[in-house]
């Protein structure tokens, strides 16, 4: 079997240059992503502004069944 170094050395040059800039590729991807990501969103609010939405358990309520049957149904009524 015979191999050409011209066609080894153009395949090598190739497969090499598809690496890198593979990895150049994905490090502007993961800039681009590190860059567009909103802020921490369950941070306490700033200035007069008030939390609305409190996390299951915070409020208070009882919880269990009846929260989430009432939750459910909200859910069905509203439409969404």
């Amino acid at each position: 079997m015979v191999f050409s170094l011209r066609r080894l050395a153009a395949w090598a040059k190739f497969l090499t240059m598809f690496v890198i800039l593979t990895l150049i590729f994905y490090q502007v991807i993961a800039w681009i992503s590190h860059w567009i990501q909103p802020t921490y969103r369950y941070g306490e609010p700033k200035g007069p502004a008030v939390k609305v939405f409190a996390p299951h358990g915070e409020t208070g309520t009882t919880g269990g069944l009846t929260d989430l049957t009432e939750r459910l149904l909200l859910f069905y009524w509203l439409g969404e």
